[in-house]
């Protein structure tokens, strides 16, 4: 009796650790900067099984895109539901975004990474469309999530901002984003930590 024998070889690698090591580096290096060749080099994963796993060079930063996207809106969603008061709410999520965007380590403040998804799409959404709506998407989304956020404490009436909801979140947005350059400019974690608590304060004032 004979048995079969499966098709081709097994996968030797982790596919969601080869996808955040892929993320790493177009973080660090930005799109175009950041070549096949080395991302196979610090992978250890060969070409062709990069491209059979991930599709092209444009694929796989998408789906870093759209994972880091995913990542961030789990985390901001579980800050808010996390507290009862907006502020505290709002507060956690930038803290949590502090933590990614400017890590804190035992000589330094890590680097400056900033947001991986505004810090490295612009520059690449102007000449490619698709690159354009991920980037909008996550954009959008942030806003919705703000917006989403004022508006139930303002029905509950525990806030009472001099702007509109949609504003208010938008304010929000922009707050967080900015932040996310500044960090990726090399701005003291200490000092964007203090920024953004100001910056809650005098928007939902």
């Amino acid at each position: 009796m004979s048995t079969s024998r499966p098709r081709g070889r097994p996968r030797l690698f982790d596919k969601d650790d080869a996808l955040t090591t892929i993320q790493r580096i177009f973080w660090e290096n930005g799109y175009s900067a950041t070549s096949l060749d080395q991302i196979s080099a610090e992978t250890k994963i060969n070409r062709p099984s990069l491209y059979a796993t991930f599709g092209s060079k444009k694929d796989m930063y998408i789906k870093c895109l759209e994972h880091f996207a995913e990542m961030m809106g789990k985390r901001t969603e579980a800050a808010i539901l996390s507290e009862t008061d907006i502020s505290r709410g709002l507060e956690k999520v930038f803290m949590q975004a502090m933590e990614i965007y400017r890590p804190k380590a035992s000589k330094s403040d890590g680097g400056p990474m900033g947001c991986f998804v505004t810090c490295t799409a612009p520059s690449e959404a102007g000449a490619d469309e698709e690159i354009k709506e991920v980037l909008k998407m996550v954009l959008d989304k942030i806003d919705q999530t703000m917006r989403e956020t004022v508006e139930t404490a303002i029905k509950d009436q525990k806030v009472q901002p001099k702007q509109t909801a949609e504003i208010t979140g938008n304010l929000l947005g922009c707050l967080l984003n900015g932040l996310s350059l500044r960090a990726r400019s090399g701005t003291s974690r200490d000092e964007l930590e203090l920024t953004a608590k100001a910056g809650i304060e005098q928007i939902l004032a």
